[in-house]
């Protein structure tokens, strides 16, 4: 008797150790201010306010230099302005009038979109005008925002070119996968980030050729000469470099910054990098877009709105709480502990599996909660009118609660990997509700109880 005493202590603790860390958070201080070290919860545009930003093609035009022979080249110019004799220009289309075509339009878009999927953006909106190309975002408002938009005008060009000649030696039909990584610098001291580029099969043997060639060497007279390789993204080189070793492993890493202690520095850099693997990752678009359009839009649920949503949450467990308590007294109390309990475990999941929590999501919760309330009940009306154990009692609750658990499961899987993002995220809601559910009560809710007729 003790001993059961001393469970359902422990278990009332842990509920409400549970509960407070979920409803309130760990905080502790950061210089002269209070903060929350548990993931943010992540808002949907509906409840956050979103950031929407407008991407019009560039209707500008580049000199183009041709030399003696035709070729295009980079330093055509004399000191004073004027091209070198025998040379030659003309001011080119950034975006040429036989690539303004609704394939190219299209394959914009899905860059764009395989970008912000790569970045981890989930609640994002998307919309294009296939007469003129025009491409509108809608994203939410947080901390890196403003670094996902500035990658949205990158054309995601990625080239290895003769630092003389400016041969394109590999490009970005050659990449296979690009992602950000890290480990232990090459001194032992600190952490070094990398770029880190696998390449297909054809950029592997590419690759190969390459570092044979493109080395630091020393001449009959004793003179070291290098041949070196840039690499770049949209013209803008990353590294001017040689290399050291043949790499037979079709993976080139570059390093991001320099080795370093600093946990600010070290997460910078592997943004960074992050941001730049996802550029390289998505395909290269064919056209040139430029930002016209940067504006933060707040959400149209108000404050007051949202008051009364809480409200209309809170009556029914209210209710629920009262008839638990003048139906099944001391039981009834445990119920609304319970339930409370599993509530806390809910929020504090969907905190660290970064669900996306929008206003259609607050319908998966409630079923959540409907599905603890029936369990509650169906076992607490066993207990009263059986001499069963309470293994058996919620065994075959369990077992009662079956044909709706599983169709819902079904549902809520379904939702999860629908591209509709609310639906998703009701779907999500659900499949961690249900889940906790069915561990939640088997570990905790079971000890609550006790079962009088057991005990006469």
């Amino acid at each position: 008797m003790k001993e059961n005493n001393l469970v359902k202590i422990l278990i009332i603790l842990v509920i409400i150790a549970i509960s407070l860390i979920s409803f309130l958070g760990i905080n502790k201080k950061d210089k002269n201010r209070w903060i929350n070290i548990l993931p943010n919860y992540l808002l949907s545009t509906n409840l956050k306010g979103a950031r929407v930003t407008k991407l019009e093609l560039d209707s500008s035009t580049k000199e183009v230099i041709y030399d003696s022979e035709g070729n295009i080249v980079e330093d055509g110019k004399n000191e004073d302005g004027t091209l070198k004799e025998g040379y030659t220009n003309e001011d080119k289309k950034v975006n040429p009038d036989e690539l303004l075509t609704k394939e190219n339009f299209l394959q914009a878009k899905q860059v764009l979109e395989n970008r912000l999927k790569k970045l981890g953006v989930q609640d994002y909106k998307i919309r294009q005008n296939y007469e003129n190309g025009e491409i509108i975002i809608e994203i939410p408002e947080d901390t890196t925002t403003d670094d996902v938009i500035s990658n949205f005008t990158y054309k995601g060009n990625f080239e290895i070119q003769d630092s003389e000649t400016k041969e394109v030696l590999l490009n970005s039909s050659h990449i296979k996968e690009a992602k950000a990584a890290y480990g232990t610098s090459q001194t032992g001291v600190g952490t070094s980030v990398y770029l880190s580029m696998e390449f297909n099969k054809e950029g592997k043997e590419k690759l190969r050729e390459i570092t044979k060639k493109y080395i630091q060497s020393t001449d009959e007279e004793g003179n070291i000469k290098t041949k070196n390789i840039s690499i770049k993204v949209d013209d803008q080189e990353l590294t001017n470099t040689y290399f050291s070793e043949e790499i037979t492993t079709g993976i080139l890493s570059l390093s991001m910054g320099v080795p370093t202690t600093d946990e600010g520095q070290l997460s910078q850099y592997i943004e960074q990098a992050r941001y730049m693997a996802a550029i390289i990752d998505s395909g290269k678009m064919e056209l040139k877009y430029d930002l016209k359009q940067n504006q933060y839009i707040s959400t149209t649920i108000d404050e007051d709105l949202l008051k009364n949503m809480i409200f209309i949450f809170i009556i029914p467990i209210i209710i629920a709480g009262i008839y638990f308590v003048i139906k099944y007294k001391d039981n009834g109390i445990m119920a609304i502990i319970s339930t409370i309990g599993l509530i806390g475990f809910i929020l504090l999941t969907l905190r660290y599996t970064n669900v996306l929590i929008s206003l259609e999501a607050i319908v998966g919760i409630i079923t959540v909660i409907i599905l603890q309330v029936m369990f509650i009940e169906i076992l607490l009306n066993k207990i009263n009118n059986s001499k069963q154990s309470m293994k058996e009692s919620i065994k075959e609750t369990y077992i009662k609660l079956i044909p709706i658990l599983v169709p819902l499961l079904i549902i809520a899987i379904t939702f999860t990997f629908t591209n509709w993002v609310e639906v998703a995220s009701i779907g999500m809601t659900m499949f961690w509700g249900i889940i906790i559910i069915l561990g939640y009560n088997y570990i905790f809710t079971k000890n609550l109880f006790v079962n009088k007729k057991v005990k006469e």
